[in-house]
């Protein structure tokens, strides 16, 4: 392949990527054609897109696009995974490992990633995989902070029912003393 290939193969993946900086690296061996669309069906509907690269060619782009560390994992027929936004490496992350699990013969296999400056190992992102949404994080916060205000207004709600059961049981004294 020629250097002016490679290089305009390198400033393809800089524009595929864009601002995305957030990466996964899988590798992809007896994947069939059936199983990768599926899994870049899957990958879109989370809004990422997965590339298959050579390694030579992503060395380059990592390198130009500050991605310091990146090509030490990539290994074998490799191809990078990402999304746009704050949680795309977490959903990129949990579609990929969900992949990888139900297809262990699949022939996909997580070699690492990149994220926040950091190079992640294959079991970082599969950590990543298990960690909530954001909107899972706001539930359990809002369930957090609404729990001890129902405890209460439950309190108060028994303490009025014992008196208004208590003022019955009068009542009821009352009636039947009288007739």
């Amino acid at each position: 392949m020629s250097k002016a290939l490679k290089r305009y193969l390198a400033a393809d993946v800089k524009t595929r990527l864009g601002d995305a900086r957030d990466v996964v690296v899988v590798q992809l061996d007896r994947l069939t054609v059936e199983k990768s669309n599926d899994l870049r069906g899957k990958l879109r509907a989370e809004g990422a897109r997965m590339t298959v690269l050579r390694n030579r060619v992503a060395a380059k782009a990592f390198e130009d696009l500050g991605l310091d560390g990146l090509d030490g994992v990539l290994d074998g027929m490799s191809a990078i995974a990402h999304g746009e936004g704050d949680e795309a490496v977490l959903s990129v992350s949990r579609v990929l490992t969900e992949f990888a699990n139900a297809n262990k013969d699949g022939g996909i296999k997580i070699l690492g990633g990149y994220m926040d400056g950091r190079v992640l190992e294959a079991s970082d992102v599969a950590m990543l995989a298990t960690l909530p949404s954001r909107d899972q994080l706001l539930g359990m916060i809002a369930s957090t902070v609404v729990a001890p205000m129902q405890n209460i207004a439950i309190q108060v709600n028994e303490m009025l029912a014992g008196v208004a059961r208590a003022v019955d049981a009068v009542r009821e004294q009352k009636e039947s003393a009288a007739a």
